[in-house]
């Protein structure tokens, strides 16, 4: 007999847990990609210059500086969402990104972009580590998986919405663009009146701190695995996958070619696209091979898509063809942090320490774009420069000898 399908005999609960928090993690993603996609135009203006030497080291900063306060979200957040509640502090993070995104757009320096910034990324930061949670405390074993998944991947969405803002918007200017990504303050409102706390939560709930849990014996091993890896992620994403735009506008600019918004939008799409397919695939190689065997390919796939992108490639239609494969290792690998996270941790510290794995090792990776930038300005292209970095991704394999395999467990109380 085969067993039922993995969505029968869910609640309209259940689904509207899901929905929020792809709601919340897609247009969390398309605000924090929008600075990605019009980082060309906007610090060319706020600098006065298209050098990609100079662009390529102040974008690097203020791409740091987003990721420090995308770290630092993350840390400041999780505690709150598991002293307070997962939807009341979702609701919050994501007013916070919102407001700030819109702010973004009313820069008059690259000093002032950078803060804008860091306040978005601090939004942002705490909005994934309470969606996460608050899946895997609402749906049920043989499901939690494949809704983490499809959470994932409506990150791959929110790039594609900010893809679509800028093609619709970019050609009125990028503060426009920034202007856009105001919108998500409406998603906050309708969480905060749909979703009620999960009973796990309401009965797990603790009144004391939960930091100091996560260095114990218990704990402190899959605390750091869980942070090493996504250190490797995020480092080679921001320092790599994200240049992707910048990277595409100054091969054509070198070509000749001025107006770039569709050919940076094609690319964005097929990249991001294929970055919604790894998401999706991921549950399933996690379900049947477990979820360590799943790690170790996206780990593998990243690490060799990254010279065979961006050293290898010198045409447009090239780009085209490859990104999509670099989309889906780079973006998918995320996904089995969704999965794999929750089910490391207990329910009283869950948020508190899938924030700190997911958001501390923002940090690191914050020198990520300043090391591009830097790498940027010592070869005088982007190519070499993101190559390098992309083969960070070597070092996630290493960290996965210590991982241990959560496939069939229960999640801990």
């Amino acid at each position: 007999m085969s067993e039922p399908k993995w969505y029968r005999g869910l609640t309209p609960y259940q689904w509207r847990v899901l929905v929020c928090a792809c709601l919340g993690w897609c247009l969390d993603i398309m605000d924090g990609f929008l600075y990605a996609i019009v980082l060309f135009p906007a610090m060319s203006e706020l600098l006065a210059t298209k050098e990609s030497a100079v662009i390529g080291w102040y974008g690097g900063i203020v791409l740091s500086i987003f990721m420090i306060g995308w770290a630092l979200g993350g840390i400041l957040f999780g505690p709150i969402a598991d002293r307070y509640g997962r939807v009341k502090t979702m609701a919050l993070t994501i007013l916070i990104y919102a407001f700030f995104t819109g702010l973004s757009g009313l820069a008059q320096s690259w000093v002032g972009l950078a803060f804008y910034r860091f306040m978005t990324g601090l939004g942002i930061g705490g909005e994934w580590a309470t969606g996460a949670a608050l899946i895997a405390e609402s749906w049920p074993e043989k499901s939690r998986a494949k809704a983490a998944g499809i959470m994932q991947a409506s990150g791959g969405i929110g790039f594609f919405f900010a893809s679509l803002l800028y093609l619709w918007l970019g050609p009125h200017g990028w503060r426009w663009v920034f202007a856009a990504g105001v919108l998500p303050a409406f998603v906050a409102f309708y969480i905060r009146k749909s979703l009620s706390e999960p009973d796990r939560w309401v009965k797990a709930r603790e009144s004391r701190n939960p930091f100091p849990i996560l260095f114990t014996a218990p704990v402190r091993r899959d605390l750091f695995v869980g942070t090493g890896l996504t250190m490797v992620a995020t480092f080679c994403y921001q320092g790599a996958v994200q240049w992707v735009p910048t990277w595409i506008t100054s091969m054509l600019h070198a070509q000749g070619i001025e107006e770039v918004t569709t050919q940076v939008s094609v690319v964005t799409t097929v990249l991001n696209a294929g970055g919604i397919v790894g998401c999706l695939c991921f549950p399933v190689l996690a379900d049947r091979w477990g979820r360590k065997s799943a790690l170790i390919i996206y780990f593998l796939g990243g690490f060799l898509s990254m010279p065979t992108t961006f050293f290898l490639i010198e045409e447009f239609v090239q780009v085209v063809l490859v990104s999509p494969i670099m989309g889906f290792f780079g973006g998918g690998i995320f996904t089995g942090f969704a999965i794999y996270f929750p089910e490391l941790f207990p329910t009283a510290i869950r948020a508190t320490a899938q924030g700190f794995c997911y958001n501390f090792a923002r940090f690191f990776s914050a020198v990520a774009p300043l090391m591009t930038g830097f790498l940027v300005s010592a070869y005088g292209s982007f190519t070499p420069a993101i190559t390098t970095v992309g083969l960070i991704y070597s070092l996630g394999l290493l960290i996965l000898i210590f991982a241990r395999e959560t496939k069939g467990q229960a999640l801990p109380d």
